[in-house]
């Protein structure tokens, strides 16, 4: 069955419907998440884009990439830069399952490219790859340092007594575990490094505070807690 050539301008509109569709979607707005058929009627138009004359693979290639920039630039990162401490870091959770979420979603839309032309144009990434490296550009770059002291504070608090997240620490640390791309590099840099200086230092002072409140005897058992 020979099908019609889409023009650049009209598969692209239908595609970017799809797309806002499931963006809306992840934003927690009134709009269904793509269904099964929806997903493959916007493979088939952008596998038949890819493999028609004119091909429009790198055009699409192009506007994957400016979807994700777009999005990442004028939505998630104003959403981080305006929280603060733990509700910074649920945000962050948040965007990050958001995030692979869409590359996933999108890494589906777009496959023809991931399958014929990353190899054609020798492109030693897939589709996801390129789109997690996004959130890892702009956002993880900006955020991994607050993120790091938001954590470290409540880890203090809880080592004064009060009850934290522990859950929401875990799923912290998995976003800079994940960052790595198969590193754990980026996890020992940006946090693990910060998080066991600040260990030492903070018993250090309770060492020297101990030592000036209590005599010998009683501070004994203290040192080895």
């Amino acid at each position: 069955m020979v099908h019609e050539a889409i023009k650049f301008e009209e598969g692209w509109s239908y595609l970017q419907k799809g797309i806002t569709r499931l963006i809306r979607h992840l934003e927690g707005e009134p709009e269904q998440a793509l269904n099964a058929q929806h997903c493959m009627e916007l493979y088939n138009t952008a596998f038949h884009m890819c493999t028609q004359k004119p091909d429009y693979s790198q055009q699409l290639y192009d506007k994957y990439r400016e979807v994700i920039e777009d999005y990442t630039m004028q939505t998630v990162l104003p959403s981080l830069r305006e929280k603060h401490d733990e509700y910074m870091l649920r945000e962050l959770v948040k965007r990050w399952n958001n995030h692979k979420l869409m590359v996933r979603q999108l890494a589906i839309i777009f496959r023809y490219l991931d399958r014929y032309f990353f190899p054609r144009k020798r492109i030693n990434s897939s589709l996801r790859e390129v789109g997690l490296i996004y959130f890892h550009d702009l956002i993880y770059h900006e955020m991994h340092s607050p993120a790091t002291q938001a954590v470290i504070a409540l880890i203090h608090k809880e080592r004064e007594g009060e009850q934290i997240d522990r859950e929401l620490v875990r799923n912290v640390i998995d976003v800079f575990i994940e960052n790595g791309m198969g590193s754990i590099k980026k996890y020992e840099e940006d946090f693990e490094s910060f998080m066991l200086q600040d260990t030492a230092s903070y018993y250090t002072r309770k060492a020297s505070r101990w030592m000036e409140e209590d005599s010998c005897p009683d501070y004994t058992p203290k040192a080895y807690l």
